[in-house]
């Protein structure tokens, strides 16, 4: 019999879903478990019943994981920057591996494959370089910190938790967003409501670099008669924190909710802040703007580069051939052991970046090129490479593109991919030419569901 919406059910979780949920099977038929870990038996009410799976939320643990463990944040549960701090790390890590080696069986159709022992990441807690904190007016008060979990079912935006303390970054950076959200409630202007398109706070992101530099990016609406409010904050945090290397007031007059400046309105200190990552003894640096993509994780980026760098096994001759290379940082950490990198990217900002990283780096056989890859003259103009790396956004390469690599032909390639759906989807186009030889998980996400991936495909 099927199930039905709000049908209470005992079920024992087999596995973690890519996304956090526990994965269960009630006759037959899986059923994902908001709530449920690996291990659990668990009561769950069904939120929604489909014909060949169900959605449920674990209403009381039966008989608990012996994987569980206590939680060291107070927000867990209602805060959705962690999904599985109750789960033991080591399982943590082995059940992100079990997603992308089934996604690539399953999706990507590879029949062989001995996946490579997954890198945790270096630092579990008091690990992330940026947060994207955000900023919202509810019940006629200004919240700012991080938006809560999406519940089972639920559809919408989830509402902002004002936190108190997070253990994913470091101290000082929630000590900003506590004196950040001190002065905007104290300014008596509202956050942004996209709905309305109106209202001033937007976005606070902090950054802070292995160096110990520091940048806070304020993004707020287009009203250029409140600036002087924005700049007000920066002087009361250039004043608390004195080791603050920037503070960057962006505006933005789109609706759409990206932590993300269109116009820099006013600054204190420098431009950018540098970063370091360095793995095995190599080290590599690089200039970061207010709205460049970059890891999270630093140490955990020398780690998936170090991953990158083993599976090209270079001999110093090859033309590396860098698509999405944002501001160039897998390129540049693997330009010392090759001849040439060639890096193209959509973002001007990014490219930019990458000329300057390249230059602080003493490098002079990088190049970057600014243009899109889902098709046009940038896919007609790639040059012939021996080694290509893509480093795809989420949603993975763009069919025009998985042509365009058919036809150059590299020797290898090298994947990186944050989402293991979408590079399985990639090996699976572009298995009529390559082989998936290897892989490996690398975790760069404690306590939360993402997790990286570096594969290696070789022509055949």
């Amino acid at each position: 019999m099927p199930l039905h919406k709000d049908e209470i059910i005992e079920c024992s979780i087999e596995s973690l879903a890519f996304g956090g949920r526990g994965v269960a099977r009630v006759d037959g038929m899986a059923v994902f478990v908001a709530g449920g870990l690996p291990g659990d038996v668990v009561t769950a009410r069904v939120v929604k019943a489909k014909k060949r799976f169900a959605e449920a939320e674990a209403v009381s643990v039966v008989a608990p994981s012996p994987h569980r463990v206590k939680p060291r944040c107070p927000h867990f549960g209602e805060c959705g920057g962690c999904a599985v701090q109750d789960l033991d790390y080591a399982e943590q890590v082995a059940q992100k591996a079990a997603q992308v080696e089934n996604a690539l069986r399953r999706i990507g159709g590879v029949e062989s494959l001995s996946m490579d022992p997954a890198l945790p990441s270096p630092a579990v807690w008091n690990y992330r370089n940026k947060m994207e904190f955000v900023f919202e007016q509810r019940d006629n008060k200004l919240h700012l910190g991080l938006r809560a979990a999406q519940a089972a079912g639920d559809k919408g935006l989830p509402p902002v938790v004002d936190i108190e303390e997070c253990h994913l970054c470091a101290e000082r950076d929630v000590e900003i967003l506590r004196l950040a959200r001190e002065f905007a409630q104290g300014s008596g202007l509202p956050a942004f409501d996209p709905s309305a398109n109106e209202g001033f706070w937007r976005h606070l992101v902090v950054r802070h670099t292995a160096l110990g530099e520091v940048m806070v990016h304020l993004i707020t609406s287009d009203d250029e008669k409140l600036y002087g409010r924005a700049e007000g904050l920066g002087e009361t945090l250039v004043d608390r924190f004195p080791e603050l290397t920037s503070f960057i007031h962006s505006s933005r007059a789109k609706r759409s909710l990206a932590a993300t400046g269109e116009k820099i309105e006013f600054r204190l200190g420098s431009r950018t802040v540098e970063e370091m990552v360095e793995h095995d003894g190599r080290q590599a640096r690089y200039h970061i703007a207010p709205n460049a993509f970059f890891q999270t994780n630093t140490a955990g980026a020398g780690a998936l580069f170090g991953a990158v760098r083993e599976y090209g096994a270079f001999d110093g001759g090859e033309t590396l051939l860098d698509l999405y290379c944002g501001c160039g940082a897998i390129g540049i950490f693997l330009a010392d052991t090759v001849r040439k990198v060639v890096g193209y990217e959509i973002s001007e900002e990014a490219v930019a970046k990458a000329w300057s990283s390249a230059k602080l780096n003493g490098l002079t056989n990088c190049e970057f090129t600014a243009g899109t890859l889902d098709g046009g003259d940038v896919l007609k103009g790639l040059p012939k490479a021996d080694v290509l790396v893509i480093d795809p956004p989420r949603a993975g390469i763009h069919e025009n593109t998985a042509q365009a690599i058919l036809k150059l032909a590299p020797a290898r390639i090298l994947a990186v991919s944050c989402d293991p759906a979408t590079l399985a989807r990639d090996v699976k186009r572009l298995s009529e030419a390559y082989e998936l030889k290897r892989a490996r998980a690398v975790d760069l996400f404690p306590h939360t569901h993402h997790i990286e991936t570096v594969a290696l495909l070789e022509r055949r």
